[in-house]
């Protein structure tokens, strides 16, 4: 459904309580953080009956494409749900990335720096609802020039629908708040290079192909057993 229940699962982290004290992720628990997130991105897309419309490889070009993305995307929601502290980004309620930290070299500090600068704190500012979110979610997955393993989507214009469908929903919620549209779609140009680097310098290429390569195999397989 593309109505509004059609939500991002909320998270309340693993058992962890409000007073917990927060710990520093190291660059283990940030790779299983993202393998855990990309399983509840796949669900979220798969739950989807115009993603589900689409082909298999398709489907894995526009996952693999915008997981970048919605993983920053994810981290950053949690992060002003749980009003975390001005120079951390919250993977769960008791465990940070600090820009402040000398744990990681000075480049991935600069990428949460940045991303805490151009992503977060609009947040925080514009107070999104979850509606809001969730479209804006659809739009990034939604990409027309989405690639799959280098070749273009077999169906680009279906996606360019899709996308279309997303940003008219939008208009039309927001559509009593003049400017409001503009600074949602504001944050997309920032969260792509932040997706990208985040991903890019973490190392994390290869666990988004892996995952969703894995998750869509397994899918098929359980289709032709049901078949």
């Amino acid at each position: 459904s593309s109505g509004i229940n059609a939500e991002w699962p909320l998270r309340p982290g693993k058992g962890a309580s409000q007073h917990s004290v927060s710990h520093e992720a190291t660059f283990e628990q940030i790779c299983e953080y993202a393998k855990q997130q990309l399983e509840i991105i796949h669900k979220w897309a798969s739950d989807m009956a115009s993603f589900k419309s689409l082909s298999c490889n398709d489907q894995k070009a526009l996952l693999t494409s915008s997981a970048p993305e919605i993983l920053v995307f994810s981290i950053c929601c949690f992060s002003v749900q749980n009003k975390c502290g001005p120079d951390n980004l919250l993977l769960d309620k008791a465990l940070v990335i600090s820009r402040t930290s000398r744990q990681f070299e000075a480049a991935i500090r600069n990428i949460v720096s940045f991303i805490i600068d151009t992503i977060v704190d609009p947040l925080k500012e514009i107070k999104t609802d979850r509606y809001e979110l969730s479209r804006l979610r659809r739009i990034i997955l939604f990409n027309p020039t989405a690639k799959a393993t280098h070749q273009m989507l077999s169906d680009s214009p279906e996606v360019k629908t899709l996308r279309k469908t997303e940003h008219v929903l939008l208009q039309k919620y927001t559509d009593s708040i003049p400017g409001r549209l503009g600074e949602l779609m504001l944050l997309l140009p920032p969260l792509t290079i932040a997706g990208n680097l985040f991903v890019e310098h973490l190392h994390l290429e290869k666990l988004v192909g892996d995952t969703f390569d894995n998750l869509v195999a397994a899918e098929l397989l359980l289709a032709m057993g049901n078949g």
